[in-house]
C-alpha cells in the first residue's frame, strides 16, 4: 500500500509501527513520542499525526483533532484535512468547510479527497450550489481518481441534471473508451434525455465507439437516430451520421441491416413534402451514397432508383462513385414495393402537405384517393346528355328509384343497409334515413358528391360501382364531373336520345375522353327507340347510329333500349354490361389504376395551388379592408375622444357655475344671521355665561339655514343638473349606436354594440341625494375664541356681570360686537365643511365622465388591434409566402423525383441498359403550368 492510500485510509501509524506493535498501538506510539523528545533534534509530527489517527478510528474525534494540530512540516495538511474529517464526524460541518477550503496543496491525491469530503458536506447540507461547483471541479481536473465519475454520475442522476449527466457520459467513454460508459450513454438516449443536444455533439464519441466495438457503435447510432426522428434536430442528426458514414468502412452488410432501414425511412420521409428543396440538397446526396453503402445488394433498388432519379433532376450532385455503383446495382437486385400503395402514400404526403399550408385538401379527396386501392370494384361511369333520360337506365339497372333530379354526382354501392354520405372537401355528413336523400340530391355545391349504399344484388355479384354523373346539355364545361370522376372509372356507359343520336357536342367531348384515358371500354346505349314505330326503319337507323359512333369508336358496342318497356328489358342492359365491359386481369388493372391514381394526384396538385394563389388574394384583400377600417374607426374614436373632453368641460362647467352660486349665497346670507343674534341680548342677561349662549345659538341659525334655504335650493339646481347630463349622455348613445349600426354593416355581422355605462347617472344622483338630504355640520367655534376683543368682552362679563349697574354697558359692548362683526373666518370655516364632499364629487366628474365613454371606445380600440393583428398577420402571411416560394415549387420537384424513381424501378426489372431507362425520363412540370 503507498503512503497516500495510508494517509487516505488515516493507517499512517502502521508506517511507523513494527507488526507486533500493531496490537496496542497506543502504547506503542505513547512510547515513541517519549523515545523521540529523548533526543537532541527531534520531531514529534509524524507520532503525533499517528496517534491522532488511532484516536480517530477509535472516535475520539477531540483527542484526535489535539494532536493533529499540533502536526508540522509536510504532514500539516493532511493533518488539516483530517482535523475538517473529525469535525464531520461531530456533525460541526461550518467549522470541517473552513478547514477543507483553507487547504492548498499541491498533492493531487490530496485535493481530490478534500473535494470528495467537500461534495459529501455539501450534499448533506443540501447546498446543490456549492456541490455542482465541487463535483464539475473534480471531474475537470481528475476524472481518472477513483470514484469521481461514479459519484458525479449519481449525483447528476439524482438532480434528474440530464444535460450534465450525458456530458460526463459522453467525455468519459471518449476518455476511457470503456463500454460501461457507452451503455450509460445508450440508457441516456434511450430515455430520451439527448434530445436538447444537437446532433453533431455526438460525432467524437461516435468515432471512437466506431475504433471499439463496431456492434456497440451500430447499437448507439441506431438508439441515437430514433430518437431525433420527429424532433427539429432531425436534418442535423443526418448531416451528422451522413459524415460519420462517409469517413467509415462498412463489411457485411446484414451487419448494418437496420442502419439500411433507418437511411430507407429518413429518405421517405424527407422527400415527403415537407422540407424545402434547399434542405434536402444539404442532405440527400450524401444520404443516398451512405444508404447504398450499407444497402446489400439484394436490396439495392430502392437507393440505386433515388440515386438515379435524384441525379436526373440535380444534374452532378451525386459522387461519381456511388452514381456508378448505383448504375451497376439497378439491374442486380428486385423490387418488393407495391406500386398502388407507393402513390397512395404520395397522394397522403401530398393531403399532408396541403393541410400543413393552409390548402384544404378534404373528405373527398381521401375517399376518392382511397377508391383506387380497391381492385375487387370495377367502377362503370353512366354519363348522357339531359334529354337521353339516362335516369331511367341507371334506375332499370340498380331496380332502385335513385337517379334522376340530381345535381352532383352520386356513386351506388352495395351494402347489407341503405346509408347515403354526402361528402365534400369541407366535411362529411352521414344518413340512413330514404327522404333525407331526395334533399341532398338537389345539392348543388360543385364540391360535393353522395356515396349511396344500398342492398343490390346485381352490384354484389358482378363487383361494380356505379358512377352516375349529372346529365349535362352537351357543354364541355357543363361535363366537368365527367372528366373529374374519369381518372376512377373503369368503364364509361354513355347513354344517347335516340331522338338526336351522337351530336357533333357529344362525339367532341367523347372524343376528348378518349385522349385523356384512352384505354378505357365505353359503351353507348341508345335509349328512346320506341321512338321509331316501324322495325325496319329502326333497324336501319340503328345500323347507321352504330356505324357513325364505330367510326370513331371501333371498340364501342350499342344497346338499343325502349325505356318505355322498362320492366320487360331491364335485364338486357346488364346482360349487356356483363357481355362488353371485359375487364382486364387483376395485375392489368392494377397498373391502370397506377396510372389513373397519377392523374388524379397531379390534378390534385394543380387545385391546390389554385387555392395558394386565392389564399394570396384573400391576404391581400385582409390589408386593404382593415387599413380602410382603421382609418374609419380611428376616426371615430377621435371624434369620441372630443364628444368626451366636450362633455367634462360643459357639464363641470354648469356643476362649478351652481356650485358656486352657493357659495355666494352662503357667503352674503351666514354673517347676516349672525348678525341678527343680537336681538337674543338684553340688559337682563347673564354676561357671565352669555358667550357660550351665543355660541349655541348662532351654530344653530347656522344649521337651519343650511338644512331650510340652502339644501333645497342647492338640491333643486343640482337635479335640473342632472337631467341636463341625462340628455347629454341619451343624446350621445344615441349618436353612437348610429355609428355603430354602420360599422356593422361594413363589417356584416353585429360586431359592434357600443353601449355607454350609464351606471354613472345612477352613482351621481345617489351622491347628490346624499349629500343634500341632510347635513350635520361640525359645531363652530364663533364666541370661543382667542382674539383681544372676545377676551375683553368675556372677562368683562364675568368681573361685571353680576353688578346691574354694569349689564347696561355690557349689553350694549356686546351688541355693538355682534353687529359690527365680519364673521370671515366662521364664514370660510363653513364654507370648507359645507362644500368639501361637494369639491370631491366635483374632482370626480371628470373620471365618471371618461367611464361613461369607455367602453364603447375600449370596444372600438379592440377592433383596431383586431384590424393591426389582421393587417399584420396578414402581411406576415404574404412575406412568408412571397419569401418562402419554394414551399410551393419544391414540392412539384419531390413528386417528379418520387415518380421518375418509381419509373426507374419498373423498367430495371426489364432487360434494358440505363442509357434507355434515361431516354424514357418525362418532365411532369409541364402538368402543372
Amino acid at each position: 500500500m503507498t503512503i497516500e492510500r495510508h494517509l487516505i485510509q488515516k493507517e499512517y501509524y502502521e508506517t511507523l509501527l513494527s507488526e507486533e506493535n500493531l496490537s496496542n498501538p497506543i502504547m506503542a506510539l505513547g512510547e515513541a513520542l517519549l523515545e523521540e523528545q529523548k533526543q537532541e533534534v527531534y520531531e514529534l509530527s509524524f507520532i503525533r499525526f499517528s496517534q491522532g489517527e488511532i484516536y480517530f478510528h477509535n472516535k475520539d474525534f477531540e483527542a484526535a483533532i489535539y494532536k493533529w494540530e499540533n502536526v508540522n512540516g509536510e504532514l500539516e495538511l493532511w493533518a488539516k484535512k483530517n482535523i475538517g474529517d473529525a469535525y464531520y464526524e461531530l456533525g460541526l460541518l461550518s467549522i470541517a468547510e473552513e478547514m477543507y477550503t483553507a487547504i492548498d496543496s499541491e498533492s493531487s491525491t490530496l485535493t481530490a479527497e478534500v473535494g470528495l469530503k467537500l461534495f459529501s458536506l455539501y450534499k448533506e447540507q443540501q447546498n446543490s450550489e456549492r456541490s455542482y461547483e465541487v463535483i464539475k471541479n473534480l471531474v475537470s481536473f481528475q476524472p481518472s481518481y477513483p470514484n469521481v465519475t461514479l459519484l458525479a454520475r449519481e449525483f447528476y442522476e439524482e438532480q434528474s441534471d440530464w444535460k450534465s449527466a450525458v456530458e460526463l457520459a459522453v467525455d468519459e467513454a471518449i476518455r476511457t473508451e470503456s463500454l460501461k460508459w457507452f451503455d450509460t450513454l445508450k440508457k441516456y438516449v434511450d430515455k430520451g434525455y439527448t434530445k436538447s443536444f444537437a446532433p453533431d455533439y455526438f460525432y467524437q464519441v461516435l468515432i471512437t465507439f466506431y475504433k471499439v466495438d463496431q456492434l456497440h457503435f451500430k447499437q448507439l447510432v441506431c438508439a441515437l437516430w430514433k430518437s431525433y426522428v420527429g424532433q427539429d434536430s432531425h436534418l442535423a442528426w443526418v448531416k451528422t451520421i451522413n459524415n460519420i458514414f462517409l469517413n467509415v468502412e462498412v463489411g457485411l452488410y446484414e451487419y448494418w441491416q437496420e442502419i439500411s432501414r433507418l437511411y430507407e425511412e429518413t429518405y421517405v420521409e424527407l422527400i415527403n413534402g415537407q422540407y424545402t428543396m434547399r434542405d434536402l440538397h444539404d442532405v440527400v446526396p450524401h444520404l443516398l451514397a451512405n444508404w447504398l453503402k450499407v444497402t446489400s445488394q439484394a436490396r439495392s433498388l430502392f437507393p440505386s432508383a433515388a440515386i438515379l432519379a435524384w441525379n436526373e433532376q440535380f444534374t452532378s450532385s451525386i459522387a461519381s462513385p456511388a452514381l456508378q455503383e448505383a448504375e451497376r446495382l439497378i439491374f442486380e437486385s428486385s423490387s418488393d414495393i407495391d406500386g398502388l400503395t407507393y402513390f397512395l402514400e404520395l397522394g397522403e404526403n401530398i393531403t399532408k402537405w396541403g393541410r400543413h399550408h393552409g390548402l384544404e385538401v378534404g373528405y373527398k379527396f381521401n375517399w376518392l384517393a382511397s377508391s383506387f386501392a380497391d381492385l375487387k370494384t370495377k367502377y362503370v361511369m353512366v354519363a348522357g346528355a339531359m334529354q337521353s333520360d339516362k335516369a331511367s337506365i341507371v334506375n332499370a339497372v340498380l331496380n332502385e328509384h335513385i337517379a334522376g333530379g340530381n345535381n352532383v354526382p352520386i356513386l351506388v354501392f352495395h351494402d347489407e343497409e341503405f346509408k347515403v354520405n354526402q361528402r365534400s372537401s369541407k366535411e362529411m355528413n352521414t344518413s340512413t334515413e330514404w327522404h333525407s336523400f331526395s334533399k341532398l340530391k338537389e345539392v348543388s355545391e360543385a364540391d360535393t358528391c353522395l356515396e349511396v349504399r344500398v342492398p343490390n344484388r346485381f352490384l354484389q355479384d358482378q363487383h361494380y360501382g356505379l358512377i352516375d354523373i349529372p346529365g349535362f346539355h352537351g357543354q364541355m364545361d357543363e361535363a366537368e364531373y365527367m372528366f373529374e370522376y374519369l381518372p376512377i372509372a373503369d368503364g364509361l356507359l354513355f347513354v344517347l336520345d335516340a331522338n338526336q343520336p351522337f351530336t357533333e357536342k357529344e362525339r367532341n367531348m367523347l372524343l376528348l375522353v378518349k385522349k385523356q384515358a384512352p384505354e378505357l371500354p365505353i359503351h353507348f346505349v341508345l335509349n328512346k327507340v320506341n321512338a321509331l314505330e316501324d322495325e325496319r326503319e329502326m333497324e336501319r337507323f340503328i345500323e347507321e347510329t352504330s356505324a357513325y359512333i364505330q367510326a370513331d369508336f371501333p371498340e364501342a358496342s350499342i344497346l338499343p333500349y325502349a325505356s318505355v318497356y322498362e320492366l320487360d328489358e331491364r335485364g338486357s342492359i346488364a346482360r349487356f354490361m356483363k357481355e362488353n365491359f371485359h375487364f382486364t386481369s387483376l395485375q392489368n388493372n392494377r397498373e391502370r389504376r397506377i396510372s389513373s391514381l397519377l392523374t388524379f394526384i397531379r390534378k390534385t396538385l394543380s387545385d391546390l395551388l389554385k387555392q395558394r394563389a386565392e389564399q394570396e388574394s384573400g391576404y391581400v384583400q385582409a390589408i386593404h379592408w382593415n387599413e380602410d377600417m382603421l382609418v374609419r374607426v380611428n376616426g371615430f374614436i377621435n371624434t369620441l375622444e372630443d364628444k368626451e373632453s366636450e362633455a367634462v368641460h360643459e357639464l363641470v362647467n354648469v356643476y362649478q357655475g351652481i356650485k358656486d352660486q352657493m357659495k355666494q349665497a352662503l357667503t352674503k346670507n351666514l354673517p347676516k344671521l349672525l348678525r341678527e343674534c343680537s336681538s337674543m341680548l338684553n340688559e337682563e342677561s347673564d354676561f357671565r355665561r352669555i358667550h357660550l349662549e351665543l355660541n349655541k345659538k348662532m351654530n344653530e341659525k347656522i344649521q337651519e339655514y343650511i338644512e331650510k334655504d340652502l339644501l333645497p335650493e342647492f338640491r333643486a339646481s343640482l337635479h335640473d343638473w342632472m337631467k341636463q347630463c341625462n340628455d347629454h349622455f341619451t343624446d350621445m348613445q344615441s349618436y353612437i349606436e348610429d355609428m355603430g349600426n354602420s360599422f356593422n354593416e361594413m363589417y356584416e355581422k353585429e360586431r359592434f354594440m357600443l353601449q355607454c355605462d350609464f351606471k354613472v347617472l345612477d352613482d351621481w344622483k345617489r351622491d347628490i341625494n346624499r349629500m343634500t338630504t341632510r347635513m350635520q355640520l361640525e359645531e363652530e367655534n364663533i364666541f370661543l375664541r382667542v382674539n383681544p376683543a372676545q377676551i375683553l368682552l368675556k372677562s368683562a362679563g364675568k368681573i361685571f356681570g353680576s353688578f346691574s349697574q354694569n349689564k347696561t354697558m355690557l349689553y350694549n359692548q356686546y351688541k355693538k360686537y355682534i353687529e359690527n362683526e365680519e364673521y370671515e373666518d366662521v364664514t370660510a370655516s363653513v364654507l370648507n365643511k359645507f362644500f368639501l364632499q361637494f369639491d370631491l364629487f366635483e374632482k370626480s366628474l371628470e373620471v365618471d365622465i371618461h367611464l361613461f365613454f369607455e367602453p364603447p371606445i375600449q370596444e372600438l380600440h379592440g377592433a383596431v388591434e383586431e384590424s393591426h393583428e389582421t393587417i399584420e398577420r396578414s402581411k406576415n402571411a404574404l412575406n412568408e409566402m412571397k419569401e418562402s416560394l419554394t414551399v410551393y415549387s419544391d414540392p412539384l420537384s419531390v413528386f417528379q423525383l418520387r415518380l421518375r424513381q418509381y419509373e426507374i424501378m419498373l423498367q430495371a426489372e426489364e432487360s434494358v441498359t440505363y442509357e434507355e431507362i434515361k431516354s424514357t425520363s418525362v418532365d411532369h412540370s409541364e402538368s402543372y403550368s
